[in-house]
């Protein structure tokens, strides 16, 4: 038998009916009817073109460029087209490898954390830009993250929600802090080649790094707002400089937030003061 019907032949390439008949109606099959009933039929050459529809679909390309793979484009064409498709491969795979990256490095902050939580070091502190959105529990005004095309939250997770302590509150003369949005210096060019239009008219305050006092804690509840949080890293500062003040601003770093079987959520937090701040 030289035709066969939409069964036939979906047993015969292995392809089901419903795709062959989709196929056809967007146009990459033709059939045609027998005479004595509404039935499609289909000659040898459908087998060919559902082939060359599944090779070009397990390639990646769309079914309107399979159309024109299978219907129009010549040896040339075909060629082009393939290496355009490889160009688009490669993106991908950068994007993949960029993805991994993102979350390989989250995973080694976030098993960091746990391991080191509730100790100290001396470590460097990155350069980073902010962008404050409160003062104590207060929103700010215009403290919106996106400001002229830069978005802080598009880096997450890069960007690093922030609590800033003033030394002052460390020190236990007030309490004074604010929440604020982060991403280390070195992603955001755009600031980096205008630094003094966005620190004086953006509301984006430039952070540089250097030797800091680093501790890692793990905590729960309204800690910054009642205090607990400041007389913790007091505490802990103590212990490495035994009756000193704290020199500057601790900037907590969150790093990831769990919950437990009683409904509190517990905010794991590594936290830099600097040895030697800016004046």
């Amino acid at each position: 038998m030289n035709e066969k019907t939409v069964g036939m032949l979906a047993k015969f390439t292995g392809v089901s009916v419903h795709t062959i008949k989709y196929y056809e109606k967007i146009g990459l099959l033709s059939s045609t009817r027998r005479e004595h009933s509404n039935y499609r039929s289909y000659d040898i050459r459908a087998c060919t073109d559902i082939y060359e529809c599944m090779k070009y679909k397990n390639l990646g390309f769309a079914l309107k460029e399979v159309g024109n793979l299978i219907k129009e484009a010549d040896s040339e064409a075909i060629d082009n087209l393939l290496k355009k498709r490889l160009e688009e491969i490669d993106a991908s795979l950068s994007e993949l490898q960029e993805l991994k990256k993102r979350v390989t490095d989250y995973l080694v902050e976030t098993e960091e954390i746990e391991k080191k939580q509730g100790n100290w070091y001396i470590e460097e502190m990155p350069d980073f830009w902010i962008r404050f959105q409160t003062n104590n529990l207060e929103y700010g005004k215009n403290a919106q993250l996106e400001s002229d095309g830069i978005n802080f939250m598009d880096y997450a997770p890069e960007s690093k929600s922030v609590l800033k302590i003033s030394r002052e509150s460390l020190n236990g003369t007030e309490n004074q802090f604010s929440w604020g949005q982060a991403v280390r210096a070195e992603y955001i060019e755009d600031i980096e080649k205008n630094e003094n239009v966005w620190s004086r008219q953006k509301g984006y305050t430039r952070i540089k790094g250097g030797r800091a006092f680093v501790l890692y804690l793990k905590i729960t509840g309204p800690y910054a707002s009642e205090g607990v949080l400041q007389k913790k890293i007091r505490k802990i500062y103590r212990k490495f400089q035994q009756d000193a003040k704290i020199p500057g601003d601790a900037y907590c770093v969150r790093i990831k937030i769990t919950h437990d079987e009683e409904g509190n959520d517990w905010n794991y937090l590594k936290i830099y003061i600097l040895l030697k701040p800016e004046s």
